[in-house]
């Protein structure tokens, strides 16, 4: 009997431990999902660190945990890193966990401040650690992936997935963080601020009084200061790029300090700056965003107002606008932005900036700078006193206030798109007059010398909504090759960078702007002063709408 005793023991042990197993269900298992950001932008650190700001819609990645075991898990524990910015973070602890139940863990990373030093991209890792109590080594999960960290001054107009891109809104779904380029409290942006009030408008402070005409004579007395400095209106370039599955145009963007003292800025870099001082001095700034233009304005007891702070211009681009003119330009573009907007047009929209600081969008914070202060006070020797009182200038905009603008001004070359507009009326089936002149399809407005600072620019013809539209340029070239080089040139100063292919008296093109794509086909001749092309096209996402009408004008130029 003693022989058997031994494997008769081994066998109840056997078959108590089965049980056992059977009765707790068996080890722990978590399944494990990540959705993650396909890059970060240090200048829109404090949005993602907030979980409240825009709603939580920035963040650098989310867990979905299943328990695919049939234990309860409990504790369950979720952790991050980021070599060389953040250590080892706990996110939360989900108490317990039921068989097949899921629970999401989203992560808001608190960067340092130091991360706004970040002038080149480079690609990072996130690491991930869960466990649960009683796990074994065995049972931690561990995951980890790679984003791209981009530069300070690098600007991602969207972050959706290009499959998921259902029109122009989603384009461009990152606007609301353009009000992270807007310092207020840059210490350099204080001092330029003081300056301007002390050397340009005497010591007059707009915030004191509250009134909309102080607020607009500190808005033309800051146009004025740029334009006794000599600054430039120039350009950065903005050019698609890809992360995962996300397609967006990236656009390195000069902070405020840098317009400041570079004194240069492109037309978004101008408006964040405007807003960045005008914020400093207590009023309410806006940016007015339509197709390859933006302009800054403030809002006051209701209303709302603009300036077209481009009219400086740059060399060889035309004549100066004085402060009065600037400011009336851009209170006949906030017309037009207006009727846009109510129509509901989406790519018409306004940053308003201190209404986003209280949704957490918030700037970073930059170091004081001796050397940039010692430069503003080197820029200041050319500044004078602003001729004109805001209340003249005000009476030039009279039942003008209200919300917007018009689509007008400077624009940054983008294929003749979004264009300034001196208030054509529209046609009905007309035809343009000269040399290659084409058939107007019904509705369609036309302008000339649409902006008046690119005097090649000769006339355009535009669809309702802005999406679509027939490019006059005259230049003075003796070959097509030479033309087309040289509004290569002009195109590139605005920020916008021209492709082109010639065939023959045919050219087919695309300009890249800081605002999107523009994909044109055009046709070229002997013009009034050389050269002239017609160019026919529309905002990529609209060629495939406006293509019978883009082909019937390709069609009828003579």
């Amino acid at each position: 009997m003693k022989k058997w005793f031994l494997p008769a023991l081994v066998v109840l042990v056997g078959v108590v431990l089965t049980c056992i197993a059977l009765f707790k269900g068996g080890d722990g298992d978590l399944a494990v999902e990540i959705k993650k950001a396909p890059f970060i932008m240090p200048a829109v650190h404090n949005v993602y660190a907030d979980p409240e700001a825009l709603d939580g819609k920035y963040y650098l990645f989310k867990a979905k945990l299943t328990n695919t075991s049939s234990t309860t898990l409990e504790d369950v524990t979720i952790k991050y890193r980021i070599p060389g910015f953040i250590e080892w973070t706990e996110l939360g602890v989900i108490g317990q966990m039921f068989p097949g139940q899921s629970g999401v863990v989203a992560c808001y990373p608190k960067f340092n401040e130091d991360i706004t030093q970040k002038t080149t991209q480079s690609m990072e890792k996130v690491e991930i650690a869960i466990d649960w109590d009683g796990a074994s080594d065995d049972d931690t999960v561990e995951e980890e992936f790679g984003f791209k960290m981009m530069s300070r001054n690098e600007f991602a107009y969207s972050n959706i997935a290009a499959s998921e891109i259902s029109g122009y809104s989603d384009l461009f779904d990152n606007n609301d963080l353009i009000a992270c380029f807007v310092t207020p409290g840059d210490p350099v942006v204080k001092y330029y601020t003081q300056v301007v009030q002390e050397k340009v408008m005497k010591g007059e402070a707009a915030s004191v009084s509250g009134k909309p005409e102080d607020a607009a004579r500190f808005l033309m007395s800051l146009y004025e200061a740029t334009r006794m400095a000599h600054m430039v209106y120039s350009g950065t370039k903005g050019i698609p790029t890809s992360a995962d599955d996300v397609s967006s145009l990236v656009q390195t963007l000069r902070l405020p300090r840098e317009v400041i003292t570079g004194n240069t800025g492109l037309c978004i870099e101008l408006s964040c700056f405007y807003a960045s001082v005008m914020s400093a001095a207590g009023i309410d700034p806006v940016i007015y965003l339509i197709p390859g233009h933006a302009y800054p304005g403030f809002r006051m007891q209701g209303q709302y107002y603009a300036i077209e702070a481009t009219m400086i211009n740059g060399e060889g681009l035309g004549g100066i606008g004085t402060a009065q003119q600037a400011f009336q330009k851009g209170q006949e573009e906030l017309q037009e932005f207006i009727k846009q907007a109510q129509a509901g047009n989406p790519a018409y929209t306004i940053v308003d900036i201190h209404e986003l600081n209280q949704k957490g969008v918030r700037s970073m914070a930059l170091a004081d700078d001796t050397f940039l202060k010692q430069k503003i006070d080197q820029i200041a020797q050319n500044f004078g006193t602003l001729q004109g009182g805001g209340e003249q200038l005000l009476a030039l905009s009279k039942g003008n206030g209200g919300g917007g603008n018009d689509g007008g001004g400077g624009n940054d070359g983008g294929g003749g798109g979004g264009g300034g507009n001196d208030g054509g009326g529209s046609v009905s089936g007309q035809r343009t007059s000269g040399p290659l002149s084409f058939a107007v399809p019904r509705g369609w407005s036309v302008r000339n010398r649409p902006f008046p600072q690119l005097p090649v620019y000769t006339l355009v013809a535009e669809s309702p909504d802005g999406m679509a539209n027939a490019a006059v340029y005259d230049l003075r070239a003796g070959s097509v090759e030479e033309a087309m080089g040289q509004l290569q040139q002009l195109f590139a100063q605005y920020g916008s960078e021209l492709q082109y292919q010639v065939n023959g008296n045919h050219v087919e093109g695309a300009t890249y702007s800081n605002m999107g794509t523009w994909m044109w086909s055009g046709t070229v001749g002997r013009g009034p002063q050389g050269i002239r092309l017609v160019a026919v096209g529309a905002s990529d996402m609209a060629v495939q709408q406006y293509s019978g009408q883009l082909g019937s004008i390709l069609s009828s130029i003579r």
